[in-house]
């Protein structure tokens, strides 16, 4: 009796071993799934905010392609931004020109710039307003003194050669390095070459001369221009270089708007998910403790 009774008491503590380790089994289990859930959930979270942030480029993208602009507002004083925008160049290749026709003036004899003249300009993008301090320079020499007071602070850098004076083109790169040296802003710049109503006559600087340099030196933009001509195509060449400058700190002011947003989001989830996981890794800790 003794040795069955024995058989007994050992069978009841295997089934009780057995029952403990399934239930450890199924805890174990029931933790995983949690664990999985949270992981699961903290992936949903990242995939919403991909999906988001794809929706906004597009939605980016759509406002990009969509940007309506008004030109020459006159000087007003109300402006999201303003930016200084320097032209440089030798002289008589027609800088004073470019911003002539820019403020809808004919072009007639004009005289050499003396030192530096100022203009404004204003443009609207949707429902952003960008004036543009514009300081046209004088070419000669005897004037670079003057001019060299006038670099610092600069935003955007318009050089500007005539297609018809080889010399003119080959100082640009002097032109480029002066104002690098001079101011401290990293600029925006653009490469005008003028004057392509020589071009049957008397080019002496291919286009593709004029675009290499602008890739070489990461410039913003380059443009063939003519002056002279009043076709609506030729003026409204001179128009959109302003309009791209204008798109350029359009696009730069809503990406850090953009970014701020998205930023502020993200800290908001990441620190909502890292409350969530850790109050769930602690439930699972009491309960380890406790069972």
């Amino acid at each position: 009796m003794e040795n069955g009774e024995q058989a007994v008491t050992d069978e009841q503590k295997e089934n009780k071993e057995d029952i403990k380790n399934e239930e450890q089994i199924k805890e174990n289990v029931q933790e995983n799934n949690v664990i999985e859930q949270t992981n699961q959930e903290e992936e949903n979270k990242q995939n919403e905010i991909i999906n988001e942030n794809l929706e906004q480029k597009d939605n980016k993208k759509e406002e990009k392609d969509n940007i309506i602009i008004k030109r020459n507002l006159g000087d007003s004083e109300e402006y999201d931004r303003s930016i200084k925008v320097i032209v440089l160049g030798d002289s008589s290749v027609g800088k004073s020109s470019i911003i002539n026709r820019l403020n809808e003036k004919e072009i007639h004899e004009i005289q050499s710039t003396v030192g530096i003249e100022h203009y404004a300009y204003i443009i609207s993008l949707n429902s952003y307003t960008l004036r543009m301090q514009i300081w046209d320079t004088a070419g000669q020499e005897k004037f670079n003194s003057i001019i060299n007071n006038y670099y610092k602070g600069t935003e955007v850098g318009i050089f500007v050669y005539s297609i018809d004076k080889e010399d003119s083109f080959n100082n640009i790169i002097n032109w480029f390095n002066n104002l690098k040296e001079k101011n401290n802003e990293n600029t925006v710049n653009i490469l005008i070459g003028n004057k392509k109503d020589l071009e049957n006559e008397n080019r002496r600087v291919t286009y593709e001369q004029g675009q290499e340099f602008a890739e070489e030196n990461k410039f913003l933009l380059f443009r063939e221009i003519t002056c002279k001509s009043n076709d609506k195509n030729e003026l409204e060449n001179i128009y959109e270089i302003f309009d791209e400058i204008g798109k350029y700190y359009y696009n730069y002011y809503k990406n850090r708007r953009n970014a701020s947003a998205t930023s502020v989001d993200m800290n908001y989830v990441a620190s909502k998910t890292m409350i969530d996981i850790g109050e769930q890794q602690r439930q699972t800790m009491h309960k380890r403790k406790c069972c």
